[in-house]
């Protein structure tokens, strides 16, 4: 970028030296061009320093992708994850049947935290009145199956909550 300034600052100092007529029509001519290259170089500036910006963003989104990755497959390289995994662990004895495994992006929760016979629970949102309801899973036969919805009390399909439908929270900001 200095080079380019450095460079506009020579071309002004030849036209310049030229020792035309300031009112003649090459004078403002060049004069013109001179501004113009100004002008050009300053956006390039800008553009660069948008882009310089913009490249750490996507860094930054890249090393937080790859740390969910690492989270989602259950890889350990990570400690910006340590110890979080056990949370989320997907228990799998084989008695839900397969369609709605965790690769499907179902999230099952405990409805008893503490308990050992707590049942797991899949979440959907209602069709009706957009609140989220749960059902426990070893109920659920088939996917879209009719189910009260515990808010408003009207039969809604089940649509177990995914990356593709759920709400998402956005940062709360004044």
């Amino acid at each position: 970028m200095t080079k380019l300034s450095e460079q506009i600052g020579y071309i002004r100092g030849i036209i310049g030296s030229m020792e035309l007529a300031p009112d003649s029509n090459n004078a403002k001519l060049l004069t013109a061009l001179a501004d113009i290259l100004e002008g050009f170089a300053g956006e390039i500036g800008d553009l660069r320093d948008d882009l310089t910006e913009l490249n750490d963003f996507v860094e930054s989104l890249d090393e937080d992708l790859e740390d969910l990755e690492a989270a989602i497959d259950g890889d350990e390289r990570d400690a910006d994850f340590a110890g979080e995994d056990e949370e989320y662990e997907d228990e799998d004895d084989g008695e839900y049947d397969g369609h709605f495994a965790s690769e499907s992006g179902l999230r099952v929760i405990s409805s008893d935290a503490g308990n050992s016979g707590s049942r797991p629970l899949a979440g959907s949102i209602c069709t009706e009145c957009g609140k989220v309801f749960f059902v426990p899973l070893d109920e659920i036969k088939e996917e879209n199956e009719l189910y009260t919805c515990p808010h408003c009390q009207k039969p809604v399909d089940f649509t177990p909550l995914g990356p593709d439908n759920a709400p998402i929270a956005k940062p709360y900001r004044e």
